[in-house]
């Protein structure tokens, strides 16, 4: 072979080897990525395997995903917050009966009942919230659900509770509480300021212009020992089935004028009243009631004739509302103001005059109508924050007393009232003292665990 062929095969070669060489692969950035993260999942899943089994790191397994169910404090933050990215809105309606609810827990002395975990939710939410740099939780809220009047008893309650009757983690979990409640006390008294220290006098102003005062005003030249307040409005007559929708058992008022200005008597007197539409409701203010057989109670009361109701007597067997007051000696009375108590049948009337003292006494047996709302539920009214403006309200009239009629009519009026307070506190210990002997021991030791098993006939 010559030279020039020998040459020539050899380029041939070379040629041939060129092009079957592999070109080179371009791998983009987001290839090469990718490509990265693979091989250190790869390695982390090698690592993590022996002890954790079917896990990767891009958080997929071998098993199906199942999503955990909502912890039992997160569903409480349904009801109570509304969770967005500008910070929790706050349900004023359910924060009241929040507090009504530990309030009411807290002065029968059990602060571990079913709203402790809805307490300490509360109380954790609102610390996030005020380290928020702009805190949702305003002044208006705090002071419609009375949660200044909630901290300030639940810190009371930590002065006088004992520790030596809780468990430990009963205690543990009250001290976290009480914490809790001291430092946000501390958050709101430093950002609201004057607005806290007087937000009883804002209270009682909203309860003048547009709460349970409105349309009501103080009159002095009143005088008769239920009040001396009129309404300012006229209520003419209402149907029975306009009371119906309106009135619920449970209702409450301040004093008898409210409950005239709402329509459900036609006077603020303590005297049957009747509308033109044939319902009839009676205000039991005053006199003593008492339990004689299921569902029925006898209502005596003593005075003159025209207080003797005989309107009544065309009544027996029929329906009407009864209006309990707090002044009636009564185990079903309410502790504070008015309160609508239900439909009750009547089943007797008797009127008799006592030529010894020259009194009529007046006998009515009622007996309560079926199908209505319990009358333990309705014997919780009215709550804690029902009795803030009961507070207020008498701080008002003694005020008014003062200012318009002197300070010697103001001492009187106080007199009275503390006569009352003595009156009805006498009762209580002598029905307290005849209970002790017709009930098993252990039930008549106090009033509230007495009249609990009254109630339970309701």
């Amino acid at each position: 072979m010559s030279v020039l062929e020998r040459f020539a095969r050899h380029n041939h070669s070379l040629r041939a080897r060129r092009d079957f060489k592999p070109r080179p692969v371009h791998i983009s950035d987001d290839a090469r990525a990718s490509s990265l993260f693979s091989r250190q999942r790869d390695i982390m899943n090698q690592i993590l395997s022996p002890t954790i089994k079917h896990f990767s790191l891009d958080g997929s397994n071998g098993l199906p995903f199942n999503r955990r169910s909502p912890s039992p404090r997160a569903r409480l933050s349904e009801a109570l917050t509304s969770e967005e990215t500008a910070g929790p809105i706050w349900n004023r309606k359910n924060l009241l009966e929040l507090s009504d609810s530990i309030r009411a827990d807290l002065r029968d002395g059990n602060v571990f009942g079913p709203n402790a975990e809805k307490l300490s939710y509360f109380l954790e939410a609102a610390l996030k919230d005020e380290e928020r740099k702009y805190p949702s939780l305003d002044f208006e809220t705090i002071e419609y659900a009375r949660l200044d009047k909630l901290l300030a008893e639940l810190l009371q309650f930590a002065e006088n509770i004992k520790s030596s009757d809780l468990t430990p983690e009963l205690l543990l979990r009250f001290r976290v509480d009480v914490s809790e409640t001291k430092t946000l006390s501390r958050f709101w008294r430093r950002r609201f300021r004057e607005q806290l220290f007087m937000i009883n006098q804002h209270r009682c102003a909203i309860l003048v212009e547009g709460g349970r005062l409105k349309d009501v005003a103080f009159n002095s030249s009143l005088d008769y020992d239920l009040g001396k307040w009129q309404t300012m409005k006229d209520t003419g007559p209402v149907s029975e089935s306009e009371a119906n929708l309106q009135f619920e058992p449970g209702h409450w008022w301040l004093n008898i004028t409210c409950a005239e200005r709402d329509g459900i008597v036609n006077s603020s007197l303590e005297t049957p009243t009747k509308g033109c539409y044939g319902f009839t409701s009676l205000p039991l203010l005053t006199g003593t009631e008492e339990l004689i057989r299921h569902n029925t109670v006898r209502y005596v009361r003593e005075g003159r004739s025209p207080d003797m109701h005989i309107q009544l007597i065309s009544q027996v067997g029929r329906k009407i509302r009864i209006i309990r007051g707090y002044k009636l000696k009564s185990i079903f009375a309410p502790v504070a103001g008015l309160r609508y108590d239900g439909l009750y049948t009547i089943r007797q009337y008797g009127c008799k005059l006592d030529s010894i003292i020259n009194k009529y006494r007046l006998e009515l047996t009622l007996e309560r109508a079926a199908d209505q709302r319990p009358f333990e539920s309705i014997s919780r009214v009215p709550k804690p924050s029902q009795l803030d403006d009961w507070a207020l309200y008498e701080k008002l009239e003694g005020d008014k007393v003062k200012l318009v009629e002197g300070e010697s009519s103001y001492l009187q009026w106080k007199l009275k009232r503390q006569e009352e307070k003595a009156d009805l506190e006498e009762w209580q210990r002598a029905r307290l003292f005849r209970a002790s002997f017709a009930v098993p021991r252990g039930i008549g030791q106090g009033q509230q665990r007495l009249d609990r098993r009254v109630t339970q006939f309701f």
